[in-house]
């Protein structure tokens, strides 16, 4: 037999037989979902239908039962980073995020500030925590009760606030519209500059809608002209506005590349990755087809996991 040429940098290399285990798992009667379980020293590989993973962890993988004993007691995402699989995208979690954002200021002013904190307990001889809430700043609706207990004890009229000016969900026009159309023709126009328009130019609303009125430039906002209703800046206070922009934010969401929020550009909220559910599903083949080689008895539980 004539010597089989090979690549200078292969040369040298002989053949050496491995140790290796596999495993096939599959239902009795279907073709579907079955896979295989492979170990080589270093790494578990898995293979199948819709199944191509491989966990790489040369210590607690260089033996048989290590390998088996460490795959199946490891926590999924510990696994998932062993596998070199990457986290993808995830525009539902990441819109929640830009919601949550956009929320926390507007139920701040609703609800006042609150300081959270964990205090232990122990409860039927286990140690536990609860949470614990302190009001440390009033919002509008402690003031609204401070107001009802006034009118109950007839001291209205020497109630300090004027409620209607101190509601943060009230939006006003600062001008009517003839004069609103005046300003916007006379300061912006058709130039670029209406671009970077200030909803606060034509609007007179509470700090705590910033957030909502950055989500609403970035969407509905960016066709808007100063004094038409639709569309106005004004729908940020209502529950059917808050709707339409996240409707807008969730189309623009769906391509992360050409999204354009601002919120994105100043760090003030980060896209979400995460793993999908393909991923999970081949970490729990794994550890299923783990547990059934310890259960078969195939394994030494007594060794040390490195």
């Amino acid at each position: 037999m004539s010597d089989i040429q090979a690549p200078p940098h292969l040369a040298q290399h002989v053949m050496k037989e491995i140790v290796a285990r596999s495993f096939r798992f599959s239902r009795p009667n279907s073709s579907a979902y079955w896979f295989n379980l492979m170990w080589i020293p270093g790494k578990l590989i898995l293979t199948g239908d819709a199944c191509d993973m491989t966990l790489t962890h040369f210590q607690a993988c260089s033996s048989f039962d290590a390998a088996i004993k460490w795959a199946s007691e490891s926590e999924m995402d510990y696994l998932l980073r062993k596998s070199g699989e990457r986290q993808q995208y995830d525009a539902d979690v990441t819109l929640k995020d830009i919601l949550r954002w956009a929320n926390a200021p507007v139920i701040e002013a609703l609800n006042g500030t609150v300081a959270t904190k964990y205090v232990s307990h122990e409860e039927n001889g286990r140690k536990k925590h609860r949470a614990e809430r302190t009001h440390i700043g009033d919002g509008y609706r402690q003031l609204c009760q401070d107001y009802r207990r006034a009118v109950a004890a007839g001291t209205q009229d020497d109630f300090p606030e004027d409620l209607e000016a101190t509601d943060p969900r009230r939006i006003a026009l600062r001008l009517d519209r003839d004069s609103t159309k005046s300003f916007w023709d006379k300061d912006y126009g058709d130039s670029l500059w209406a671009r970077d328009r200030d909803p606060r130019d034509f609007y007179n609303f509470d700090p705590c809608w910033e957030n909502w009125m950055v989500l609403w430039k970035d969407t509905l906002g960016r066709n808007w002209t100063p004094g038409a209703e639709i569309d106005s800046p004004r729908i940020v206070a209502t529950r059917a506005g808050r709707k339409d922009v996240e409707f807008a934010l969730e189309e623009a969401l769906a391509d992360l590349d050409d999204a354009g929020l601002t919120c994105f550009w100043h760090d003030q909220v980060e896209p979400a990755y995460g793993w999908t559910g393909s991923q999970r599903y081949q970490i729990e083949a794994i550890q299923f087809a783990c547990r059934q080689i310890i259960a078969a008895g195939l394994v030494d539980m007594s060794v040390q996991v490195q």
